[in-house]
């Protein structure tokens, strides 16, 4: 016998698989007569013309519904038997197919839904590793630079605008083996670089190239967005892989004191330090900014040199795979819905610093591609 459902999942079917039994109300029977094939019956039932005649009768209001008077009015092609199993055959012969075919299809919608971001993302990996850009052997060495930004970190300090960090890192690599020296002790880092880099660049912890790390407040808001000269203060959608939304935010009360030291200003490294973990350690720049906004407790500004650095990059690596695994292996938290992650681990995040030059290249590159993916994923 088939069984089949006219009630809810209108139907739905199945070839009765025991000798005895007894069915629902919500089902009806069909036993073939005469010359019909159990299994060309079966074919009917997933055939469009069945779907058509059950919306033709459909009854239901709350639920969809059939009576059995209704499906014994369903009109049915017959064949003659030799050529209802001929059609069976062929049908069994292609089904195989078929599925093969719906798995491909399947396969390839999900790769073009995705493709677009691991471009994305491989572009940015392929950056930070050396390998989006060619080097040239007359840039400054990052090594050069790196102590450039060191002797301009000691002057501030010495000058008393930034504090000296109390366990500075200098990371040397000998044999392209990377060591770390901190409080005149050397350690062996090899297993906790993610790859290797070309001769001209160096590793780093993010801390011994940022001057400080500013934190945010987090005043009890009114809810809706800034629109005009009040203060707001950005929520961590604002920052964005790549860009500064600056209408993801939410107004200050009219008493809050605004300190100068807590704006956002043009130009700003900014990153997210807790939240759901797919949005906690995600860096942008500051391009462009209207309204008067502050930082967020749950956001973090990286203060370094604009001459010594092209802040893109920075962020390119912030944002890149290799390093983002960096980040999310520091963060502590009950669950990935609401993770969070310190400054000072933040400081610890290992940095692929290549020359100057070949940052600018990296980020012109960079710049150029992006819009093609994004022409692409449209």
């Amino acid at each position: 016998d088939l069984v089949v459902c006219i009630r809810g999942s209108l139907g739905k079917f199945c070839i009765y698989p025991y000798f005895i039994g007894a069915i629902a109300s919500s089902l009806v029977i069909l036993r073939k007569y005469g010359d019909l094939s159990n299994d060309y019956l079966a074919l009917y039932l997933q055939s469009p013309l069945f779907f058509d005649e059950i919306r033709k009768y459909d009854n239901g209001t709350a639920q969809p519904n059939l009576s059995a008077k209704d499906l014994s009015d369903f009109f049915i092609p017959i064949p003659p038997i030799a050529e209802q199993h001929r059609i069976v055959s062929k049908i069994e012969e292609l089904l195989p197919y078929i599925d093969k075919y719906g798995k491909a299809e399947e396969h390839l919608t999900n790769l073009n839904a995705t493709f677009p971001e691991a471009l994305k993302k491989s572009i940015l990996q392929e950056a930070v590793q050396g390998k989006l850009v060619p080097q040239n052997p007359d840039d400054e060495p990052a090594s050069v630079l790196l102590e450039r930004i060191r002797a301009e970190k000691q002057a501030l300090i010495k000058a008393g605008k930034i504090k000296k960090d109390k366990h500075e890192s200098v990371i040397i690599t000998r044999d392209k083996i990377p060591y770390e020296i901190i409080d005149g002790k050397e350690r062996c880092i090899a297993d906790e670089v993610p790859f290797e880099l070309p001769e001209s660049w160096c590793w780093c912890r993010l801390g011994t190239i940022s001057w400080y790390f500013d934190a945010g407040k987090s005043p009890n808001c009114i809810k809706q967005s800034v629109t005009g000269d009040e203060y707001g203060v950005i929520t961590t959608t604002s920052i964005q892989i790549g860009y500064f939304d600056e209408n993801q935010n939410k107004v200050l009360p009219p008493n809050f004191e605004v300190k100068e030291d807590m704006k956002v200003n043009t130009g700003d490294i900014l990153i997210t330090r807790a939240g759901p973990m797919n949005r906690t350690g995600v860096a942008c720049v500051v391009k462009d900014i209207h309204y008067n906004l502050i930082l967020s407790d749950k956001t973090i500004r990286i203060n370094m040199s604009d001459a010594l650095f092209d802040k893109d990059y920075i962020v390119t690596v912030l944002n890149s795979p290799n390093i983002r695994e960096q980040i999310i292996g520091l963060m502590s938290g009950m669950d990935k819905q609401q993770v969070n992650i310190s400054q000072d681990k933040y400081k610890t995040v290992l940095i692929p610093l290549p020359p100057l030059a070949e940052q600018k290249r990296i980020v012109a590159k960079i710049e150029e591609l992006m819009p093609i993916i994004n022409t692409i994923s449209k």
